[in-house]
C-alpha cells in the first residue's frame, strides 16, 4: 500500500492576510498577516518567509522569520529568526544562524495545542476565524491563539 504524502507550498511572491490552518505539512516561503496552523506533519517557515503572527506545529523548522509565538508539540528546529515566545514539548536545536527575541519555555505535550483530535461536539471544526485584527482572538477548540498584533 501506498503512502500518500501531502505538503502545501507557499512559494515566494506570495502574501496572505488572515489565518492558515492545515491538517498536513506545509512549507512556507511567502508572507502570512496572521497565524499559521499545521496540526500533522512539518510546518516549515522557509529562508525570505515571514509571519506575522503564531505559529503551531507536530515538527516545526523555522528558516525565515516569525514575529509572534511560536509553539512545537513534536521537534522544534530554529535557523532563522523568532520575535515571541516559544513553546515546545519535545526536542529543540538552534542553529548558527538562530536569533531570538522571547523566552523559551518547555511545556506538556497537551498544552502546546490544547485540543484532541475530537472533542465532545465531534470531530474539530477548526478555529474560529471571525476575530477583528487588534483585539483579543476568540477561544478556539484547536489551539489558543493568543497573540498581539504588532
Amino acid at each position: 500500500m501506498k503512502t500518500e504524502l501531502n505538503i502545501t507550498l507557499i512559494a515566494r511572491g506570495c502574501a496572505i492576510t488572515g489565518d492558515m490552518v492545515v491538517d498536513h505539512g506545509i512549507s512556507f516561503f511567502g508572507l502570512l498577516d496572521g497565524g499559521i496552523i499545521s496540526t500533522h506533519g512539518l510546518l516549515h517557515i522557509g529562508e525570505g518567509g515571514l509571519v506575522k503572527g503564531s505559529a503551531q506545529g507536530e515538527h516545526v523548522r523555522i528558516d525565515g522569520r516569525v514575529d509572534g509565538d511560536v509553539h512545537a508539540r513534536g521537534s522544534l528546529e530554529i535557523n532563522g529568526q523568532v520575535s515571541g515566545d516559544i513553546f515546545y514539548s519535545g526536542t529543540i536545536r538552534l542553529g548558527p544562524r538562530a536569533s531570538l527575541n522571547g523566552t523559551l519555555k518547555r511545556v506538556a505535550r497537551m498544552l502546546t495545542i490544547e485540543a484532541d483530535s475530537t472533542s465532545d461536539e465531534g470531530p474539530i471544526a477548526g478555529p474560529r476565524l471571525d476575530d477583528v485584527k487588534g483585539h483579543e482572538r476568540a477561544e478556539s477548540n484547536v489551539t489558543e491563539l493568543s497573540r498581539a498584533m504588532a
